[in-house]
């Protein structure tokens, strides 16, 4: 089992979302996070094999790895001040990333969701002053 406490296997961006490679069994297997669309993504040796949306906090799905059936879990937890993945093989953990927010990464995404809410503020309202009484 291999345990990350780090950042050295985690790619995290505001703009991109969150990476999550590691080896199993001589495999790559790559799971994503979408930052803006929701898409959850798993690439096990650069083939997709996992592409859906997902509006929860925490996705998971079961893909084929080297002949095991391996059920990987991956997103937030603790009021999304942690990013995690968890991938089990009957069962038993096999690998697993635990990984803190920075204040700095924080602050990036309290910055993004306020644009976010901004622009889509500005869009309902535009669109209720076109229904209401028009420009």
């Amino acid at each position: 089992m291999f345990n990350s406490i780090n950042r050295d296997d985690l790619k995290l961006s505001i703009r991109d979302g969150i990476y999550f490679p590691f080896i199993y069994k001589g495999h790559q297997v790559v799971a994503h996070n979408s930052a803006w669309s929701f898409r959850e993504k798993i690439w096990v040796d650069d083939s997709l094999v996992v592409s859906e949306l997902g509006f929860k906090m925490t996705g998971t799905h079961t893909i084929d790895v080297a002949g095991d059936r391996m059920e990987i879990q991956f997103g937030y937890r603790e009021r999304m001040t942690t990013i995690f993945l968890e991938a089990r093989v009957d069962g038993q953990l096999v690998h697993e990333v635990v990984h803190e927010i920075t204040s700095e990464v924080k602050a990036w995404a309290i910055v993004a969701f306020a644009a976010l809410g901004a622009v889509a503020g500005y869009g309902v309202g535009y669109l209720v002053g076109q229904l209401i009484g028009g420009a």
